[in-house]
């Protein structure tokens, strides 16, 4: 293994001949498959294998090629001379293409002119410097529309695997993918497309999605092939050129109606989508932008002072204006600047269930004899505090109001109501009548709730007083008596 050869292609083939020569007659034929992969993807990545205090990290080798119950002190000294050879490689790096030269060189045909004789005092006279080969008489050269080395036959998940897989069929690495695709006016960083093949990133911004699009095209794959295997799929694209004239604000609520090529499109093009989605999606031309600006003015959610984090305690509403067994006069409430604030202040016993609640779940430590799974940051907390009351303000509302809530009195609202499924079962349909579709808030809100419920470890499985404070509820929780 002492040949060193600074193309991919012919490292790749050189170290399959090896396996197949050195390696193959002492492992069965899937371990050979999967230290050949493994060595191909190193290729492919130009990466070491694991490496420490500048040794071979054997242990790691053999999880990442997964070849850990084969790997015998035999074996390592088998493989070794590859992976020496594989770490000369890639410290070589990759060759530029000025600096590739061509391996035969084409002897000057002209008649040689006799020159006098040099003195021999200067040794730079009788070994002249020569040249560098020019870059446009590059022996690699870069094909718009390589051919595979094999056939597409597997179909890799994760956006990962996937482009790690395609490359490995036109054998090219990410220098060379780099070089290839990016052109030399543009700048777009090589380490970019190296976090992508080790997957320690993902693309988000819109000239990212550009180069997947140019990589599709280069590998001839379907539309979006790399993009619908990206994790998160429901997070927008940023890097949009909106001009300065955009404030963030709007900015954001923009990028989810642009398209992914939004940048490559002509200025006269742009304006036109950014006009159209101003005067259709920002300004409440649709159903569903009509419905939200209906709904926040609609406001019903019960809140709790002093409860969430970081919420700027609103004005306390008289609670001798309230009537929820009756209708509700809009007149009398207090208007308040917080979207999800509410309208009323929880009453004390369900204000207290909530404190427990938020307290059991963001303690650094649970107290003595209960036990808890999970723990809620800040924002989690906040954002629990602030969807359990828009569920109690739905039960709590009337329903001649333009909420249309149960209207369960004020004082019978407790979370021991929650373990009821005619509950949930009113709620869900609520939502959907409201909104028109679920979405995965009502997701949430179960899981929430089952944790809230799970044996040993749920909130409310373990604090059985909650079920002293129940009350009928007509239609959804009712009581059954104990025949004597």
């Amino acid at each position: 293994m002492k040949t060193q050869t600074s193309s991919p292609l012919q490292f790749r083939n050189m170290i399959s001949e090896f396996c197949d020569k050195r390696v193959m007659p002492h492992v069965s034929e899937e371990i050979l498959d999967k230290i050949k992969s493994y060595l191909d993807d190193l290729i492919v990545q130009h990466r070491k294998p694991p490496m420490r205090r500048s040794q071979i990290h054997w242990l790691s080798f053999a999880s990442e090629s997964r070849i850990d119950c084969e790997l015998t002190e035999k074996l390592k000294n088998i493989i070794r001379p590859a992976l020496e050879a594989l770490i000369r490689w890639v410290d070589n790096g990759v060759p530029q293409p000025d600096q590739i030269a061509p391996k035969h060189k084409t002897p000057d045909r002209r008649p040689a002119v006799r020159l006098p004789k040099p003195d021999r005092a200067s040794a730079s006279v009788r070994n002249p410097v020569r040249p560098r080969p020019s870059s446009l008489a590059s022996a690699d050269p870069v094909e718009e529309f390589p051919e595979p080395l094999f056939g597409w036959t597997e179909d890799p998940q994760t956006f990962q695997q996937a482009l790690n897989y395609h490359m490995r069929r036109f054998g090219e690495t990410y220098w060379r993918l780099h070089r290839a695709i990016i052109k030399q006016h543009e700048i777009f960083d090589i380490r970019t497309i190296s976090n992508w093949v080790n997957g320690t990133k993902t693309p988000r911004s819109a000239d990212s999605f550009d180069v997947l699009t140019r990589i599709e095209k280069r590998y001839r794959l379907p539309e979006s092939y790399f993009k619908s295997r990206l994790p998160h799929q429901a997070r927008s694209i940023y890097s949009h050129e909106l001009g300065s004239d955009v404030s963030a604000a709007e900015r954001r609520r923009i990028v989810w109606h642009l398209p992914d090529d939004f940048n490559q499109l002509s200025f006269s093009k742009r304006e036109e989508i950014l006009e159209w989605v101003r005067r259709v999606i920002i300004s409440g031309s649709t159903d569903y932008r009509q419905f939200q600006r209906k709904a926040s003015k609609q406001r019903y959610a019960i809140r709790f002072p002093g409860i969430s984090y970081g919420a700027v305690l609103s004005p306390r509403t008289r609670s001798e204006t309230l009537d929820f067994e009756g209708s509700v006069d809009e007149d009398d409430f207090i208007e308040d600047p917080d979207l999800l604030a509410g309208v009323v202040d929880a009453p004390p016993r369900l204000a207290m269930e909530m404190a427990n609640l938020v307290r059991f779940k963001t303690a650094t430590l649970t107290s003595v004899g209960f036990q808890r799974n999970g723990v809620w940051g800040e924002e989690t907390a906040s954002q629990k505090v602030e969807h359990l009351g828009l569920l109690f303000g739905a039960l709590a509302a009337s329903p001649d109001s333009e909420v249309k809530g149960r209207g369960i009195p004020l004082r019978k609202i407790t979370f021991g109501l929650l373990v009821f499924p005619g509950i949930w079962d009113w709620y869900l349909q609520w939502r959907e009548k409201r909104r028109g579709f679920y979405t995965s808030w009502e997701q949430d809100m179960l899981s929430a709730i089952l944790g809230m419920t799970r044996p040993e470890t749920g909130w409310m499985w373990q604090h059985a007083e909650l079920a002293k404070g129940l009350q009928p509820v007509p239609g959804l929780v009712t009581v059954r008596r104990r025949m004597i």
